[in-house]
């Protein structure tokens, strides 16, 4: 089973093919469509709470491991994802990630959701082997 991950996306659509795309190495464990439901919900899974409300039934719902990273889709600007993490600050220091929007990326679809992937795997594998896996802030993809 791949290292546990939060997804924040929009759609369940583009959702699916993230989460899809991100295995083997990464188990979506949890994923938020809003930012009131991450304001919400983020907290309660870095604490430990093992049926967090959710928005969606997408993600695995394994919260036996805590998550490694939040990974933040296109669709939650600087404010949401800056509202999501001052709600669950100093819980579990882990690594934001959000789409450098200066990159070209596909129109909205499954080749969309594929090449976010991609952007985030390497930036992952970056991070862990910079150590900065303990790390609460924002990295871009």
């Amino acid at each position: 089973m791949g290292a546990p991950v939060i997804v924040c996306g929009q759609t369940e659509m583009i959702g699916r093919v993230v989460i899809d795309n991100l295995k083997p190495e990464y188990d979506v464990i949890h994923f938020v469509m809003t930012r009131e439901g991450g304001v919400k919900q983020i907290p309660a899974i870095f604490k430990g709470e093992q049926s967090p409300s959710s928005d969606s039934a997408l993600g695995s719902k394994d919260y036996s491991r805590p998550p490694i990273a939040v990974i933040v889709g296109a669709a939650f600007n600087d404010d949401d994802t800056k509202a999501m993490m001052d709600a669950s600050a100093g819980i579990k220091p882990v690594p934001w990630l959000r789409p450098d929007t200066s990159k070209p990326t596909p129109p909205l679809g499954p080749a969309y959701g594929q090449a976010a992937v991609a952007r985030v795997k390497e930036l992952l594998a970056r991070l862990q082997e910079e150590d900065k896996m303990n790390e609460e802030k924002i990295h871009l993809y």
